[in-house]
Protein backbone atom coordinates (compact mmCIF):
# COMPACT_ATOMS: atom_id res chain seq x y z
CA UNK A 1 0.00 0.00 0.00
CA UNK A 2 1.50 3.01 -1.10
CA UNK A 3 1.21 6.02 1.72
CA UNK A 4 3.90 8.11 0.57
CA UNK A 5 1.87 11.09 -0.29
CA UNK A 6 0.78 11.08 3.61
CA UNK A 7 4.24 11.43 4.63
CA UNK A 8 4.85 15.26 5.61
CA UNK A 9 1.81 16.65 6.30
CA UNK A 10 1.01 18.85 8.96
CA UNK A 11 -0.99 17.54 12.22
CA UNK A 12 -4.29 19.56 12.84
CA UNK A 13 -6.45 18.49 15.96
CA UNK A 14 -9.57 18.04 13.81
CA UNK A 15 -7.60 17.27 10.44
CA UNK A 16 -9.13 14.76 8.20
CA UNK A 17 -7.24 15.80 4.97
CA UNK A 18 -6.33 15.80 2.38
CA UNK A 19 -4.33 18.96 3.88
CA UNK A 20 -3.38 17.87 7.20
CA UNK A 21 -4.83 15.22 10.29
CA UNK A 22 -5.02 14.29 13.53
CA UNK A 23 -4.18 11.17 14.26
CA UNK A 24 -7.75 9.70 14.20
CA UNK A 25 -8.23 11.62 10.98
CA UNK A 26 -5.12 9.55 9.89
CA UNK A 27 -6.38 6.25 10.89
CA UNK A 28 -9.15 7.15 9.20
CA UNK A 29 -7.71 7.53 5.70
CA UNK A 30 -4.88 5.40 5.95
CA UNK A 31 -7.71 2.35 6.71
CA UNK A 32 -10.07 3.91 3.87
CA UNK A 33 -7.13 2.74 1.70
CA UNK A 34 -7.59 -0.68 2.57
CA UNK A 35 -11.02 -0.30 2.07
CA UNK A 36 -11.81 -0.20 5.72
CA UNK A 37 -14.02 2.39 7.71
CA UNK A 38 -13.60 2.23 10.73
CA UNK A 39 -16.06 3.89 13.72
CA UNK A 40 -14.88 6.27 15.49
CA UNK A 41 -13.39 5.20 18.74
CA UNK A 42 -12.22 6.71 22.25
CA UNK A 43 -8.59 6.20 22.65
CA UNK A 44 -8.29 7.43 26.11
CA UNK A 45 -10.77 4.87 27.23
CA UNK A 46 -10.38 1.77 25.22
CA UNK A 47 -6.58 1.83 26.46
CA UNK A 48 -7.19 4.03 29.90
CA UNK A 49 -5.01 1.54 33.04
CA UNK A 50 -7.92 2.22 35.16
CA UNK A 51 -10.48 1.50 32.93
CA UNK A 52 -12.56 -1.91 33.39
CA UNK A 53 -13.21 -4.49 30.56
CA UNK A 54 -16.52 -3.66 30.01
CA UNK A 55 -15.90 -0.01 30.04
CA UNK A 56 -13.16 -0.75 26.59
CA UNK A 57 -15.01 -3.05 25.08
CA UNK A 58 -18.65 -0.86 24.88
CA UNK A 59 -16.38 2.01 24.25
CA UNK A 60 -14.61 -0.11 20.76
CA UNK A 61 -18.23 -1.55 20.31
CA UNK A 62 -16.87 -5.09 19.84
CA UNK A 63 -15.07 -4.05 16.85
CA UNK A 64 -11.35 -3.83 18.03
CA UNK A 65 -9.25 -6.87 19.76
CA UNK A 66 -6.56 -6.09 21.80
CA UNK A 67 -3.88 -8.23 20.82
CA UNK A 68 0.35 -8.84 22.10
CA UNK A 69 1.26 -7.49 18.99
CA UNK A 70 0.26 -6.73 15.32
CA UNK A 71 1.26 -8.98 12.83
CA UNK A 72 -0.66 -7.98 9.94
CA UNK A 73 -0.92 -3.96 8.66
CA UNK A 74 -4.17 -2.50 10.25
CA UNK A 75 -3.83 -2.68 13.56
CA UNK A 76 -3.87 0.47 15.93
CA UNK A 77 -1.14 1.40 18.07
CA UNK A 78 -2.18 2.85 21.01
CA UNK A 79 0.39 5.47 23.03
CA UNK A 80 0.41 7.40 26.06
CA UNK A 81 3.11 10.43 26.41
CA UNK A 82 2.38 10.78 29.81
CA UNK A 83 1.43 7.25 30.76
CA UNK A 84 -2.11 7.65 32.48
CA UNK A 85 -4.14 7.79 29.44
CA UNK A 86 -3.88 7.00 25.76
CA UNK A 87 -3.88 10.44 23.76
CA UNK A 88 -2.67 9.10 20.65
CA UNK A 89 -2.66 6.49 17.65
CA UNK A 90 -1.04 4.96 14.88
CA UNK A 91 -1.90 2.76 12.25
CA UNK A 92 0.81 -0.46 12.12
CA UNK A 93 1.70 -0.94 8.33
CA UNK A 94 3.73 -3.85 8.61
CA UNK A 95 7.49 -4.79 8.79
CA UNK A 96 7.60 -3.84 12.95
CA UNK A 97 6.84 0.25 11.34
CA UNK A 98 3.86 2.08 11.78
CA UNK A 99 2.47 5.75 10.59
CA UNK A 100 1.12 8.31 12.50
CA UNK A 101 1.06 12.08 13.16
CA UNK A 102 2.09 14.42 16.19
CA UNK A 103 1.39 17.66 17.59
CA UNK A 104 5.18 18.75 17.11
CA UNK A 105 5.64 16.89 13.95
CA UNK A 106 3.92 16.31 10.45
CA UNK A 107 2.84 12.86 9.41
CA UNK A 108 5.90 10.34 9.95
CA UNK A 109 6.26 6.85 9.36
CA UNK A 110 8.24 5.09 13.00
CA UNK A 111 9.76 1.62 13.68
CA UNK A 112 7.13 0.13 16.84
CA UNK A 113 10.68 -0.73 18.73
CA UNK A 114 11.36 3.40 18.22
CA UNK A 115 8.26 3.84 20.92
CA UNK A 116 8.30 0.89 23.21
CA UNK A 117 8.25 3.03 26.20
CA UNK A 118 5.19 5.05 25.31
CA UNK A 119 3.19 2.14 23.96
CA UNK A 120 0.54 1.11 25.73
CA UNK A 121 -1.89 -1.48 23.72
CA UNK A 122 -2.15 -2.62 20.12
CA UNK A 123 -5.84 -3.24 18.67
CA UNK A 124 -6.82 -5.22 15.66
CA UNK A 125 -10.13 -4.37 13.86
CA UNK A 126 -12.72 -7.21 13.59
CA UNK A 127 -15.56 -5.34 12.25
CA UNK A 128 -18.83 -3.65 13.56
CA UNK A 129 -20.99 -5.73 15.68
CA UNK A 130 -24.38 -6.66 15.66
Amino acid sequence: MDLNDLIGKPFHEDGYGPDNYSCYGLAVEVFKRFGIEIPKINISVCACKEASQKEIETNLIQSWKPVLELTIPTGLVIQSTNFEFANHLGVYIGSRRFIHVTVNRNVVVDKVSDWKNKIIGYYQYVGHSN
